[in-house]
């Protein structure tokens, strides 16, 4: 029986091993959560800026034609309002282009979809005896550090989300992300007189 007894060191390795993989597993699935919230927030980000873009864009064309048909329909000020659209309208395309928040919003999903199979594997490690050896252990941190290398990071704010922070601590974040959307009101303050004229017209 003495032949078929496992080396003493045996049982220490294997602590050490499940150890390490626990570690892996517990990190992987930290970034998978944070990089989830980075993508729902650039995602956000992406659609606000848009709205504030189409709202701008149509907030300028309903001042331009009220302009033309009546000067003074948005007061003595009408052609600095329109002007001053216009450069809100600049500003939102912008940063929409430069930003490029809808790339890397899918960019973000991708990665932390490779970054949630990691956290599988590392979770499912000693389900085949022949699988788990410190090669195979390697081989997933190599590929998790890999899915960091090739993603920009989440914010700390991201993390805090990840966390269910609670929403004071990441109050000027979320700022950020709404800001944009302040321009929705525009174009329903500039229909008004826009509207008030054509109804007058009929």
């Amino acid at each position: 029986m003495g032949i078929f007894r496992r080396p003493a060191v045996q049982p220490v390795l294997d602590r050490e091993l499940a150890a390490a993989v626990e570690r892996l597993e517990e990190r992987s699935y930290t970034t998978y959560l944070a990089r989830l919230k980075a993508r729902d927030r650039l995602n956000l980000r992406n659609n606000a800026w848009n709205a504030s873009l189409i709202s701008l864009a149509t907030s300028t064309t309903i001042a331009s034609v009220g302009l033309l048909v009546d000067r003074e329909m948005y007061g003595s000020g009408g052609e600095a309002l329109l002007v001053s659209l216009a450069i809100l309208s600049l500003v939102a395309s912008l940063v929409v282009s430069s930003m490029n928040y809808g790339a890397r919003s899918r960019a973000m999903e991708a990665n932390y979809k490779r970054i949630q199979q990691i956290s599988l594997s590392a979770e499912s490690f000693f389900v085949n005896p022949a699988a788990p050896t410190r090669q195979r252990l390697l081989e997933l941190s190599n590929e998790y550090g890999i899915s960091l290398e090739n993603s920009e990071n989440h914010s700390n704010s991201d993390y805090l989300r990840s966390k269910g922070a609670p929403w004071y601590r990441v109050w000027r974040d979320s700022l950020v992300n709404f800001a944009p959307l302040v321009t929705l009101a525009i174009p329903a303050i500039l229909i008004v007189p826009f509207a008030k004229w054509f109804f007058d017209g009929l």
